[in-house]
Protein backbone atom coordinates (compact mmCIF):
# COMPACT_ATOMS: atom_id res chain seq x y z
CA UNK A 1 0.00 0.00 0.00
CA UNK A 2 1.75 3.45 -0.64
CA UNK A 3 2.48 5.79 2.10
CA UNK A 4 -0.11 8.34 2.20
CA UNK A 5 -2.76 6.50 0.66
CA UNK A 6 -6.73 6.20 2.35
CA UNK A 7 -8.05 2.30 2.23
CA UNK A 8 -11.63 1.76 3.63
CA UNK A 9 -11.72 -1.70 2.75
CA UNK A 10 -10.26 -4.31 2.27
CA UNK A 11 -11.21 -6.28 -1.13
CA UNK A 12 -10.84 -10.67 -2.18
CA UNK A 13 -11.99 -11.91 -5.26
CA UNK A 14 -11.89 -15.73 -5.27
CA UNK A 15 -11.59 -16.84 -8.65
CA UNK A 16 -12.59 -20.36 -9.51
CA UNK A 17 -10.26 -21.23 -12.35
CA UNK A 18 -11.43 -21.35 -16.23
CA UNK A 19 -12.21 -24.91 -18.01
CA UNK A 20 -9.18 -27.08 -17.61
CA UNK A 21 -7.99 -28.37 -21.60
CA UNK A 22 -8.87 -31.83 -19.99
CA UNK A 23 -12.18 -31.61 -19.19
CA UNK A 24 -14.08 -34.03 -20.33
CA UNK A 25 -16.54 -36.87 -19.50
CA UNK A 26 -16.10 -40.36 -20.71
CA UNK A 27 -16.86 -43.47 -18.96
CA UNK A 28 -14.18 -45.17 -17.54
CA UNK A 29 -12.77 -47.86 -15.26
CA UNK A 30 -10.90 -46.80 -11.90
CA UNK A 31 -7.40 -46.54 -13.36
CA UNK A 32 -9.08 -44.26 -16.33
CA UNK A 33 -10.66 -42.33 -13.18
CA UNK A 34 -7.30 -42.05 -11.95
CA UNK A 35 -5.66 -41.51 -15.04
CA UNK A 36 -8.57 -38.19 -15.31
CA UNK A 37 -7.52 -36.77 -12.08
CA UNK A 38 -3.38 -36.55 -12.79
CA UNK A 39 -4.53 -35.10 -15.92
CA UNK A 40 -7.08 -32.80 -14.72
CA UNK A 41 -4.19 -31.53 -11.86
CA UNK A 42 -1.35 -30.94 -14.74
CA UNK A 43 -4.07 -29.26 -16.85
CA UNK A 44 -3.88 -25.59 -18.10
CA UNK A 45 -7.01 -23.84 -18.80
CA UNK A 46 -8.64 -24.80 -22.29
CA UNK A 47 -7.83 -21.93 -25.18
CA UNK A 48 -11.56 -21.41 -25.49
CA UNK A 49 -11.95 -20.55 -21.60
CA UNK A 50 -11.04 -17.13 -21.64
CA UNK A 51 -12.29 -14.60 -18.64
CA UNK A 52 -15.00 -12.50 -19.07
CA UNK A 53 -13.95 -8.69 -19.97
CA UNK A 54 -15.60 -7.22 -17.07
CA UNK A 55 -13.66 -9.55 -14.36
CA UNK A 56 -10.17 -9.13 -16.17
CA UNK A 57 -11.26 -5.09 -16.26
CA UNK A 58 -11.84 -5.56 -12.64
CA UNK A 59 -8.76 -7.89 -11.39
CA UNK A 60 -5.89 -6.54 -13.45
CA UNK A 61 -4.58 -4.09 -10.92
CA UNK A 62 -4.76 -6.63 -8.37
CA UNK A 63 -2.66 -8.24 -6.33
CA UNK A 64 -2.67 -12.08 -7.52
CA UNK A 65 -2.14 -14.98 -5.47
CA UNK A 66 -2.47 -18.42 -6.72
CA UNK A 67 -2.66 -22.01 -6.17
CA UNK A 68 0.37 -23.96 -7.46
CA UNK A 69 -2.15 -26.29 -10.07
CA UNK A 70 -1.32 -25.10 -13.42
CA UNK A 71 -5.06 -24.37 -13.97
CA UNK A 72 -5.00 -21.94 -11.42
CA UNK A 73 -1.70 -20.13 -12.49
CA UNK A 74 -2.72 -19.80 -16.25
CA UNK A 75 -6.42 -18.23 -15.27
CA UNK A 76 -4.18 -15.64 -13.04
CA UNK A 77 -2.40 -15.07 -16.53
CA UNK A 78 -5.19 -15.36 -18.57
CA UNK A 79 -7.26 -12.60 -16.47
CA UNK A 80 -4.25 -10.18 -15.33
CA UNK A 81 -1.71 -10.29 -18.14
CA UNK A 82 1.02 -10.97 -15.74
CA UNK A 83 2.43 -14.02 -13.61
CA UNK A 84 0.53 -14.14 -10.10
CA UNK A 85 2.43 -12.24 -7.79
CA UNK A 86 2.56 -15.14 -4.89
CA UNK A 87 1.94 -18.82 -5.76
CA UNK A 88 0.59 -20.84 -2.63
CA UNK A 89 0.55 -24.60 -2.65
CA UNK A 90 -1.83 -24.12 0.67
CA UNK A 91 -4.33 -23.13 -2.13
CA UNK A 92 -5.10 -26.47 -4.04
CA UNK A 93 -8.21 -28.19 -4.37
CA UNK A 94 -9.47 -30.27 -2.00
CA UNK A 95 -8.01 -33.81 -3.20
CA UNK A 96 -10.34 -36.22 -5.34
CA UNK A 97 -9.67 -39.65 -3.57
CA UNK A 98 -9.43 -42.75 -5.97
CA UNK A 99 -10.37 -46.12 -5.45
CA UNK A 100 -9.95 -49.51 -7.09
CA UNK A 101 -13.88 -49.98 -7.45
CA UNK A 102 -14.70 -52.78 -10.51
CA UNK A 103 -17.09 -50.66 -12.37
CA UNK A 104 -17.09 -48.04 -15.34
CA UNK A 105 -18.81 -44.99 -14.31
CA UNK A 106 -18.70 -40.93 -16.20
CA UNK A 107 -16.33 -38.98 -14.99
CA UNK A 108 -19.47 -37.07 -13.69
CA UNK A 109 -20.30 -40.07 -11.67
CA UNK A 110 -16.64 -41.05 -10.26
CA UNK A 111 -16.18 -37.12 -8.67
CA UNK A 112 -19.78 -37.20 -7.52
CA UNK A 113 -19.52 -41.05 -5.41
CA UNK A 114 -15.40 -39.54 -4.98
CA UNK A 115 -16.75 -36.58 -3.58
CA UNK A 116 -19.49 -38.14 -1.20
CA UNK A 117 -16.68 -40.60 -0.04
CA UNK A 118 -14.73 -37.63 1.06
CA UNK A 119 -17.53 -36.08 2.97
CA UNK A 120 -17.83 -38.93 4.82
CA UNK A 121 -14.09 -39.04 5.51
CA UNK A 122 -13.39 -42.38 3.09
CA UNK A 123 -10.48 -41.01 1.30
CA UNK A 124 -8.09 -43.76 0.47
CA UNK A 125 -4.79 -42.51 0.31
CA UNK A 126 -5.99 -38.79 -0.48
CA UNK A 127 -5.76 -35.74 2.01
CA UNK A 128 -8.34 -36.37 4.23
CA UNK A 129 -10.91 -33.48 5.08
CA UNK A 130 -9.46 -32.23 8.28
CA UNK A 131 -6.27 -31.95 6.87
CA UNK A 132 -7.75 -30.04 4.16
CA UNK A 133 -9.71 -27.97 6.17
CA UNK A 134 -5.75 -27.21 8.07
CA UNK A 135 -4.54 -26.47 4.93
CA UNK A 136 -6.52 -24.11 3.55
CA UNK A 137 -7.10 -22.33 7.14
CA UNK A 138 -3.39 -21.54 6.61
CA UNK A 139 -3.61 -20.30 3.55
CA UNK A 140 -6.42 -17.87 4.85
CA UNK A 141 -4.25 -16.52 7.80
CA UNK A 142 -1.82 -15.81 4.95
CA UNK A 143 -4.03 -13.72 2.60
CA UNK A 144 -5.47 -12.01 5.69
CA UNK A 145 -2.12 -11.09 6.82
CA UNK A 146 -1.17 -9.94 2.95
CA UNK A 147 -4.78 -8.10 3.04
CA UNK A 148 -2.93 -5.49 5.14
CA UNK A 149 -0.50 -4.71 2.84
CA UNK A 150 -2.35 -5.34 -0.69
CA UNK A 151 -5.72 -4.37 0.17
CA UNK A 152 -7.24 -5.68 -3.29
CA UNK A 153 -6.33 -9.18 -3.59
CA UNK A 154 -7.34 -11.66 -6.57
CA UNK A 155 -7.07 -15.19 -5.57
CA UNK A 156 -7.20 -18.04 -8.18
CA UNK A 157 -8.37 -21.10 -6.88
CA UNK A 158 -10.96 -23.82 -7.06
CA UNK A 159 -14.14 -24.68 -6.67
CA UNK A 160 -14.76 -26.36 -3.05
CA UNK A 161 -11.45 -24.63 -1.37
CA UNK A 162 -12.63 -21.01 -2.67
CA UNK A 163 -16.22 -22.10 -0.97
CA UNK A 164 -14.09 -23.01 1.72
CA UNK A 165 -11.81 -19.78 2.01
CA UNK A 166 -15.19 -17.72 1.55
CA UNK A 167 -16.75 -19.18 4.37
CA UNK A 168 -13.43 -19.06 6.77
CA UNK A 169 -13.32 -15.27 6.15
CA UNK A 170 -17.03 -14.88 6.59
CA UNK A 171 -16.30 -16.19 10.26
CA UNK A 172 -13.31 -13.69 10.33
CA UNK A 173 -15.53 -10.64 10.04
CA UNK A 174 -15.59 -10.86 6.61
CA UNK A 175 -18.46 -9.53 4.39
CA UNK A 176 -19.57 -11.67 1.17
CA UNK A 177 -20.23 -8.76 -1.84
CA UNK A 178 -21.17 -11.64 -4.28
CA UNK A 179 -21.14 -15.13 -5.32
CA UNK A 180 -20.30 -16.79 -8.73
CA UNK A 181 -19.72 -20.26 -9.54
CA UNK A 182 -18.85 -22.52 -12.42
CA UNK A 183 -15.92 -21.93 -14.30
CA UNK A 184 -14.09 -18.36 -13.36
CA UNK A 185 -17.06 -17.80 -10.83
CA UNK A 186 -16.21 -14.93 -8.34
CA UNK A 187 -16.63 -14.57 -4.66
CA UNK A 188 -16.12 -11.12 -3.60
CA UNK A 189 -15.72 -10.28 -0.01
CA UNK A 190 -14.72 -7.48 1.68
CA UNK A 191 -13.76 -5.81 5.64
CA UNK A 192 -14.36 -2.74 6.29
CA UNK A 193 -11.48 -1.18 8.08
CA UNK A 194 -12.24 0.34 11.76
Amino acid sequence: MKAGSRVEQLKIALVRHGKPSSASNDVVDALGFEKWVQAYDLSDVDTRSLPPFELQSELEKSYSISSDLNRALHSARLCTNKDADCILKELREFEIPCFRWSFRLSIGKWLLFSRLAWYMNVVGNSESRCAGNVRLRKAVDLIEKKSLEQPNIAIFGHGLANRFIAAELKCRGWTMASSGSGYWGTIRLVKALN
